[in-house]
């Protein structure tokens, strides 16, 4: 029987460190095998006077590094395999990192992220945002600033639920981190009104519109809630009001939630540009790590049927 597998890429910043923390207390969790994977960037030209075995030199500089950084760890370590690929422009590590996954059944990744925002971002791209929207498997993400929670532990999971056909899976994946944390779940469901037309002609249905929603979200909500519970789970249940990416960010601060589980469709391309994501808005606000599970397709993730 195959062991649970984490992989995790490292490209030894500040945040790839707490996401090797975050890594090794999960997959000991889970009983697994850990994968330090290190993508060393080559060209993929000849240059001049550049060593012909530069991808061995490479090679043994990512080990060693990533053999400094397991013994620097003051923790008892799961089984560890390193792992130096190749990345080229035309191969960057995004793809390396997915391919890997798939190739080799991981469980899930576990990345960290540099937070970036506005221009900067769009120009230097995010190595973990391409691997959230491809990614085979669930991806737990954690980002370093002032704010940020860097304690490999969860007591309260937050898991976004917009009773679509992927809510099951989401919640799925949630409840499996829920036992493995000993954590408590809050469902919580965001009631958006913002663009509700409203032109002025007679009386204004939007408070009515409003109540029926709320309704409907606490109806079903409860249902969730209590299946859950009957499986021995802590789970309380929320709707709030706002713009989504926003309600949750502040929901996860008020409540201090410790991880989100939360679902993307893994859009690409024109078609997330223009649709956007509110999963990538939450993995780049929120002041707690955050698990995407890609749900663009019928993969099952974390043995959880989609």
């Amino acid at each position: 029987m195959k062991s649970f597998r984490i992989l995790v890429p490292t490209d030894f910043s500040d945040s790839a460190l707490l996401a090797l923390e975050h890594g090794i207390f999960l997959t000991k969790k889970f009983d697994g095998e850990l994968v330090l994977l290190h993508v060393a960037e080559l060209p993929t030209i000849t240059i001049h006077d550049f060593p012909s075995d530069l991808f061995e030199l490479a090679r043994e500089g990512g080990m060693d590094r990533m053999g400094e950084l397991l013994e620097k760890q003051e923790v008892a370590l799961p089984p560890v395999k390193r792992v130096v690929l190749a990345g080229t422009p035309s191969e960057p590590a995004a793809d390396v990192i997915v391919e890997y996954a798939k190739t080799n059944e991981v469980d899930f990744i576990v990345m960290g992220t540099h937070g970036r925002r506005g221009m900067r971002r769009l120009l230097l791209g995010s190595v973990t945002e391409e691997v959230v929207r491809r990614s085979p498997c669930p991806v737990l993400t954690t980002r370093t600033h002032k704010d940020a929670w860097s304690l490999p532990r969860a007591d309260r999971i937050l898991v976004p639920v917009d009773f679509g056909s992927s809510t099951r899976q989401i919640i799925g994946v949630a409840s499996r981190m829920a036992e493995h944390y000993g954590a408590a779940i809050t469902l919580a469901h965001v009631v958006n009104l913002e663009y509700y037309p409203y032109y002025g002609f007679g009386s204004d249905a939007y408070p009515e519109i409003k109540k029926s929603m709320i309704e409907a979200s606490e109806e079903k909500l409860i249902e969730l809630a209590t299946e859950l519970q009957g499986a021995g789970l802590d789970v309380s249940w929320k709707t709030i009001k706002g713009h989504p990416a926003a309600a949750l960010r502040q929901l996860a601060e008020e409540a201090d939630i410790d991880l989100i589980v939360i679902g993307s469709h893994g859009r690409s391309g024109f078609d997330r540009a223009m649709v956007g994501s509110v999963s990538e808005k939450v993995l780049r606000s929120a002041h707690c790590p955050v698990m995407i599970v890609n749900t663009g397709d019928e993969t099952e993730q974390l043995g959880i049927a989609a």
